[in-house]
């Protein structure tokens, strides 16, 4: 029995170490970024384009950290099922849900960091890009909606119980 806890506690440490690792990539490519942006000469068009150096350079930080996102939203639901406690379904659609989250997330730093480097292009087109990133976003959004509302009911209930039960462990302790 203990070798199943102790390779369930190495699995979960494995899960929080490496999204911790992927979160903490994210952030100090973030970090770099906003240190470049000060550098001289980088708000200059690159020539022959209606695109800056730092709209590049943000284009490409964008898409790892849109790619270290999209690589940690099954951590994500790994570290809910093992840190949330309740009936499965529950359990279930928090990890679904945190790993929506994670990937509705990755698509809007995408759409926010590749403008930039992206809309100047297009000229009276732009409005391609803002669709092609709303269809892109839509659907885990729309998920996301459908398990937030398909576990009102089985939340609340478990809310309730659990209230009801201290309440009641207070009643009998007094």
């Amino acid at each position: 029995m203990s070798d199943v806890r102790t390779d369930s506690l190495e699995i979960e440490r494995e899960t929080i170490r490496r999204a911790g690792k992927l979160l903490l990539a994210a952030l100090a490519l973030a970090v770099l970024l906003s240190l470049v942006s000060v550098l001289p000469g980088i708000d200059r068009l690159v020539p022959g384009s209606p695109v800056t150096v730092i709209a590049l350079v943000g284009a490409a930080v964008t898409i790892v950290i849109v790619a270290l996102l999209v690589s940690l939203a099954p951590a994500v639901a790994t570290l809910v099922r093992t840190a949330v406690d309740g009936p499965d379904p529950i359990v279930e659609d928090a990890a679904t849900s945190a790993q929506l989250l994670v990937v509705f997330v990755a698509i809007i730093v995408g759409h926010r960091g590749l403008a930039p480097a992206v809309v100047p292009l297009l000229d009276d087109l732009a409005w391609a890009y803002d669709l092609l990133f709303l269809v892109l976003a839509l659907p885990p959004l729309a998920v996301l909606a459908v398990h937030v509302y398909t576990s009102l009911d089985p939340v609340a209930d478990v809310l309730a119980e659990r209230v009801t039960d201290a309440k009641r462990d207070d009643f009998e302790e007094s």
